[in-house]
């Protein structure tokens, strides 16, 4: 005879599921309490949401069936010791120090990048100058050698032959 004609092992079978979702739930809540979940982010607020999230199970089905569950979630809440409580406090302390760290070592490498820029510009420019200085030269050189050259032509030299003797 199967389950469905059957009432007592319905009924034997909702108490095993009951207990079963009841295991996971107690087993989800202590996950979250000693900071080992595995389902939800660490560190999320205790509540029955993220219980049953952690459990796998629907929050409606919490609600319905598991009320000391809730009431241990609520007792929890209320009695989170102030241990607790100071701690996170110090670690949100020290995530702010950090962040405000990470703050100002940006803005020294943003400082930093930018006078590199500065700098950068500045070389580039004088750079084109002493380019544009030698095509200056280039072209007088250039030009000086070709006056050179023409007025080599021109003009024919003599050679120098030693120290002549005026004396006569």
């Amino acid at each position: 005879m199967d389950a469905a004609g059957n009432p007592e092992a319905l009924r034997a079978h909702k108490e095993a599921s009951q207990r079963q979702t009841r295991q996971e739930l107690e087993l989800a809540l202590a996950r979250l309490r000693n900071g080992n979940p595995r389902r939800v982010k660490r560190g999320a607020a205790i509540s029955a949401t993220t219980v049953a999230r952690e459990a796998g199970i629907d929050r409606s089905t919490l609600y319905r069936f598991h009320e000391p569950i809730l009431t241990a979630i609520r007792k929890f809440n209320e009695t989170m010791p102030k241990q607790q409580l100071e701690a996170k406090q110090g670690e949100l302390g020290e995530a702010q120090a950090k962040a405000r760290e990470y703050r100002e070592a940006l803005e020294a490498a943003r400082d930093e990048i930018t006078a590199w820029a500065r700098q950068n510009y500045l070389l580039t420019h004088r750079v084109r100058e002493l380019e544009a200085t030698i095509q200056q030269r280039d072209k007088l050189i250039a030009d000086l050698q070709t006056r050179l050259a023409v007025t080599a032509k021109s003009v024919p030299l003599r050679s120098v032959a030693g120290p002549r003797d005026h004396s006569e």
